[in-house]
């Protein structure tokens, strides 16, 4: 690589890292978190019972239970899950997801990870609100009747129905486990109102506004949740830390709830209905996305299916309607979207041979490179015609001190005398790039990648705790660049032989270990590489000299 071509590539690296750097050291600032209203906590924690319907109404064949009625819970079995439903709202307070896989850390102890998010004063997940023609309340995040009590009216080992009040309407809730996995069918029938208005299917969330999002290489934790939604053609997400108006998207809906990370939880309609609104909740950090669905003559029939759990590509594609985009590749990998999605089907391909996803990182290592050999050889190949100009190089640098532009253009001059590509060992490199913006991609949204194992590290999406891989990692690349032909200039060749492994280094320290993993076998690579063209052209016999 030329001196030049080397200050280019210096230049560009250098504004990368000012811009990780800047990253890191000013950070978005984050909304403080706000004290609770010291209002009575128990008007906040009671369900409070909606409006009474007019004397006369049809809706008073089904009457309210009192306001203070004890909170009842049934708890549904499904393959991959447990659902805990409450009376409060006939509404969902707690899914669990079951297995060694599905647990995270919390405190001292592991848990299993559960996929409700709610605080104080907000309803439960797939809780009902009413709009005022309807006698509703019309704030779907706060909305006290979405937490009124029902009652149970029939109950099994796979399902269970509530009956209560919606507003001025009777309102039966069958929750059903369908047996496929992480799924629920809900069942809703809305009678006995007068006039039209809309009934909104609540998907709440909370995050503790001081959650962080994570850095440009690093994930967010599982605990940063976003309403989310697909109405007509796009996927929106509502970032609960930002303050704002209620936002209503355009677009009939197919289908809406909260993105967790790795998991996503979400109610499909039968077929694309009504609109969604993303609204805040009564304290920071809390908000809801609603579907909100036309209820015509007072009366209405709804069929959903209710899905939580880990984002499967397949899985998600398998519904339909755009839901395998509530797999969020963020803004920098979501243009190697497509390419992260071609490695996962190999790496699966791979793990279901060995058995260990670390191992099929390594063996993907290996796959890449035998796919970029004709280009990687050629590549060493010019690095050794430009290790063999090394000595020229020094007569040069004698020759014209510290006069850098004579230097450099001799050096360029005799390059072009023996057909030298300078720039020839800089391609490899730019071609792995996209490979690892596209495996960075698909550990940070990939949920079979999620708590696997390998050697000391428990998870390959997350850092390597003892930070082994990344010094191992700075190590070879500095091996590396030993190897490789250094710069005329004795300040450059400074800067690329000590300086760029130890930067490189620092920003791979927290970085998930199986990138690290990869970078790591893939430089070995290059230097058994580099070594066994070196011995070879050694080996080989120099040409008869001509008479």
């Amino acid at each position: 690589m030329g001196p030049d071509n080397r200050r280019i590539l210096l230049a560009t690296v250098l504004s990368v890292g000012i811009l990780i750097l800047w990253q890191v050291i000013f950070p978005s600032k984050k909304p403080q978190p706000q004290p609770k209203p010291a209002a009575a906590p128990a008007e906040v924690a009671k369900p409070t019972a909606p409006a009474s319907p007019a004397p006369g109404s049809a809706a008073a064949a089904v009457p309210a239970p009192p306001p203070d009625a004890p909170e009842e819970t049934v708890k549904l079995a499904g393959k991959g899950f447990e659902a805990t439903l409450t009376t409060y709202g006939g509404a969902l307070k707690s899914l669990r997801l079951e297995g060694d896989k599905f647990r995270k850390q919390e405190k001292d102890r592991e848990v299993q990870i559960d996929l409700v998010h709610v605080t104080d004063g907000q309803p439960y997940p797939l809780s009902l609100s009413a709009s005022p023609e309807l006698g509703g309340g019309g704030d779907v995040a706060a909305d006290p009747g979405a937490r009124a009590p029902m009652r149970i009216v029939a109950k099994d080992a796979s399902s269970v129905t509530f009956e209560g009040r919606v507003g001025n309407l009777a309102a039966r809730k069958t929750f059903r486990v369908t047996g496929k996995p992480y799924e629920l069918a809900l069942d809703v029938e809305l009678s006995g109102g007068a006039g039209n208005g809309t009934v909104g299917v609540l998907y709440p969330a909370f995050m503790p506004p001081e959650t962080k999002s994570g850095g440009i290489f690093s994930g967010p934790p599982l605990d940063f949740v976003r309403p989310v939604c697909r109405a007509g053609t796009t996927t929106e997400r509502f970032d609960l830390a930002k303050e704002g108006a209620p936002e209503k998207l355009e677009g009939q809906v197919s289908w809406a709830g909260v993105d967790q990370h790795y998991f996503v939880a979400a109610v499909l309609p039968a077929e694309p209905i009504g609109t969604c609104t993303f609204a805040r909740g009564p304290v920071k950090g809390a908000g809801v996305a609603a579907l909100a669905v036309p209820v015509e003559g007072g009366a209405r029939k709804l069929s959903l299916t209710v899905y939580a759990g880990p984002k499967d590509l397949d899985t998600l594609r398998g519904y339909g309607r755009g839901f395998e985009s509530a797999i969020d590749y963020g803004a920098v990998a979501k243009f190697f979207a497509l390419f992260a999605r071609g490695l996962l089907y190999v790496m699966r391909w791979l793990e279901a041979i060995v058995r260990n996803w670390g191992v099929a990182i390594i063996l993907l290592t290996v796959l890449v490179r035998l796919v970029l050999f004709p280009l990687t050889y050629k590549s060493m190949q010019s690095m050794n015609e430009m290790r063999k100009l090394q000595p020229e190089i020094e007569k040069l640098k004698a020759k014209f001190g510290d006069d850098r532009e004579k230097m450099n253009l001799a050096v360029m001059q005799l390059y072009q005398k023996h057909k030298v590509n300078p720039l020839g060992g800089c391609l490899p490199m730019l071609l792995q790039m996209p490979v690892w913006f596209a495996l960075y991609a698909a550990l940070q949204t990939s949920v079979e990648l999620y708590r696997e194992p390998f050697l000391w590290m428990k998870d390959l999406t997350a850092h390597d705790p003892y930070f082994i891989l990344p010094i191992a990692m700075g190590i070879s690349s500095f091996v590396m660049q030993k190897l490789s032909p250094q710069p005329a200039d004795n300040a450059q060749a400074k800067m690329m032989l000590y300086f760029f492994p130890g930067f490189f280094t620092v920003i791979m320290l927290f970085v998930p270990g199986g990138l690290t993993l990869y970078i790591f076998v893939n430089n070995l690579l290059s230097i058994v590489q580099q070594q066994l063209m070196m011995k070879h052209q050694q080996a080989a016999p120099a040409p008869a000299a001509g008479k």
